[in-house]
């Protein structure tokens, strides 16, 4: 189950922007600028945006998607195919935006003659406007979600999880070197195993979150951009429940999170980008306590014909190992994932 809200550049073809371009400049959709990516992080900004666009993982991690996103008479109206493996509805009337997302599967199999049904359903609902809280002007967003999972065994009692979580983010806009701060997000989930037995109490967790940082996002150069942002934040989880026996709680600490890349204009057509995160966490739980750090590249490069634009990643196997030039290999892909854009 994802969060509701999970927790740059000033030229029009930036417009035209993809998930691929996000994961080579940091993956922080709260740190975009003139990029549509930024809309599931802030849907007030829906109405900025005119473009239709196919988006795929080479890796097989995630299925591609399809979006289009169209103003009529002064409303924004959208649909998104797959994306989150969601049918979304994007709105935006003029002051504020929302995102509705909806994703239901059911599946009935058979076992040795005994029939084994599943269902799956996530809904997710979106809102954002404008408030003159911070700078400038302030991006909010309230975000709420369900998700539940269950599975039918026979005559068994159904058993699987759910989860509920609200988020609240808020971005002020400054005219400064740091031009986007604060960036606050904030957020409560709770989960519950449904074990299917009368006889035991269904676990539940409670996870309380908050995240707070701030984001440069500028041309250092006439053709260089440059996006970075800095973060620290605190998730503290309570459990109850048999299942759960003898956890009272965890304390998850990112001390810091450093995100963000570099986009160099190389001619008219093409760009190349280079990103990093970097990740410093304590873990803690009962009698065990943990600190860990985490490091990850990202590369890719776009293509531009007037109001057309191809994003795509380059792998690390790709630049260390070169391709496989024959069968394809998804840790040794040049476009690792692949995004087409057209904007109005």
């Amino acid at each position: 189950m994802k969060w509701a809200l999970t927790t740059v550049l000033v030229l029009a073809m930036a417009a035209s922007a993809s998930y691929p371009r996000l994961a080579t400049l940091g993956g922080d959709p709260r740190l975009m600028l003139e990029d549509y990516v930024e809309m599931w992080a802030y849907p007030g900004t829906i109405s900025d945006y005119e473009f239709a666009t196919g988006q795929s993982d080479g890796t097989g991690d995630a299925d591609g998607w399809f979006g289009l996103v169209k103003n009529f008479d002064g409303s924004t109206l959208g649909v998104t195919i797959n994306h989150g493996d969601m049918l979304e509805i994007l709105y935006h009337p003029g002051t504020w935006g929302m995102i509705a997302g909806l994703d239901y599967e059911k599946s009935t199999t058979f076992a040795e003659s005994i029939e084994v049904s599943t269902k799956d359903m996530n809904l997710d609902a979106n809102w954002g406007t404008e408030v003159g809280m911070f700078g400038d002007y302030s991006d909010l967003a309230i975000g709420v979600g369900y998700s539940k999972a269950t599975e039918t065994i026979g005559e068994d009692p159904e058993a699987g999880d759910s989860y509920l979580n609200v988020g609240a983010s808020v971005r002020g806009h400054q005219d400064a070197f740091i031009n986007l701060f604060p960036i606050i997000s904030a957020g409560v989930q709770m989960s519950t195993l449904i074990d299917g037995d009368d006889d035991t109490e269904d676990a539940k967790a409670t996870s309380i979150s908050i995240d707070l940082g701030a984001g440069h996002n500028h041309f250092v150069a006439p053709q260089t951009a440059v996006v970075v942002g800095v973060f620290t934040g605190v998730v503290s989880t309570s459990y109850s429940g048999d299942a759960y026996e003898g956890w009272d709680s965890r304390m998850h600490v990112i001390i810091p999170r450093i995100t963000g890349g570099i986009e160099q204009y190389v001619g008219k057509w093409i760009t190349f980008r280079a990103g990093a995160t970097s990740h410093t966490e304590y873990d803690s739980q009962g009698d065990v306590n943990s600190f860990s750090t985490d490091f990850n590249t990202d590369f890719g490069i776009g293509l531009h014909w007037e109001n057309f634009t191809v994003d795509a990643t380059i792998t690390e196997g790709f630049l260390h190992d070169g391709p496989y030039m024959i069968g394809g290999d998804g840790e040794n892909g040049f476009m690792g994932s692949l995004a087409a854009t057209y904007t109005f």
